[in-house]
């Protein structure tokens, strides 16, 4: 399936999934993930202090030598150092703790959430992109001419060069940073036109959308506030047309408001689906309306 990324002087990029839908987002440069991944960094290094802290309190009750205690050190070293960014960015929807707080997320170049692959390759390349290694002789002759401290400058120099801002471990793993500002996510969003609810109801009970069709339902509906009614149609029309006809819907059921329904059905529970048809229903009483129509346009 072919993508599609445009990348402009400002530090946008827009992105065309395969089903041929385009979504704009800001790229997060070097100064934006520097902070992010400083965070994650005394994330992790406390975590592995405090298991260090654990494992000799542990070790000493029951009189376990130093060699394995070196060895299960080691293991833990790796996993903090690695399994870390692996873990958070495969279940948090390309995310650390650090990228959380900084409002950044990793997504695939065509869009999409990554998946443990992609967040594998890019996280265990970080060593190539910390390179060149410094020795500690520049901050003290003194000290031994071990060369550990990164100087970040192949990333630095990588993203530079890269038109998506990308390091060598998100242009082997197909991904890009991206800023998500005050942007709501998925898993909290709510449609504020209640007809959504209604319409989401008329779905066969039966239709489960596909691992594709939901992850761009929830890209749409992540993109649409910051798009106008006309782009809202154009973009939501490539989907909802033939659903439409499939769901045996009217032929005027607005486009973007079926993109809404689909939201409702797929992310959302059955709870909160019976909870926005109560409040659909309220508001159809107090307007003294009897019928909810589906038809495009916004319902006030």
């Amino acid at each position: 399936m072919a993508t599609n990324v445009d990348s402009k002087l400002d530090c946008y990029c827009r992105v065309t999934t395969p089903e041929n839908i385009q979504f704009e987002y800001m790229l997060a440069g070097p100064f934006q993930r520097l902070p992010a991944f400083l965070f994650d960094c005394v994330i992790r290094i406390l975590a592995y202090v405090g298991s260090l802290f654990l494992l000799s309190i542990v070790t000493s009750a029951a009189g376990i030598n130093g060699t394995f205690v070196g060895i299960v050190a080691t293991l833990l070293f790796f996993v903090f150092s690695w399994f870390y960014g692996i873990y958070f960015e495969t279940r948090f929807n390309g995310r650390t703790l650090g990228k959380m707080l900084f409002k950044l997320r990793v997504i695939s170049t065509n869009g999409r959430p990554i998946n443990a692959t992609q967040a594998a390759v890019r996280n265990l390349l970080r060593l190539a992109d910390m390179c060149v290694l410094i020795s500690l002789q520049v901050f003290s002759v003194e000290a031994p001419p071990a060369f550990v401290i990164p100087s970040m400058s192949v990333g630095l120099v990588v993203m530079t060069l890269s038109p998506r801002l990308q390091r060598l471990g998100d242009l082997a793993a197909g991904t890009i940073v991206v800023s998500e500002g005050s942007q709501t996510t998925q898993w909290n969003l709510q449609p504020e036109d209640l007809r959504a609810f209604g319409l989401a109801e008329l779905i066969p009970a039966n239709y489960r959308a596909s691992s594709s069709l939901a992850k761009t339902i929830a890209l749409y509906m992540e993109n649409r506030k910051r798009l106008g009614a006309s782009r809202k149609n154009e973009i939501s029309k490539h989907i909802s047309d033939h659903l439409i006809r499939q769901f045996g819907l009217l032929p005027d059921t607005g486009p973007d408001l079926l993109m809404c329904a689909l939201y409702v059905r797929t992310f959302m529970s059955e709870q909160q689906q019976e909870q926005g048809r109560e409040r659909l229903r309220a508001s159809n009483t107090k307007r003294q309306q009897p019928a909810t129509s589906f038809a495009g346009g916004s319902h006030k």
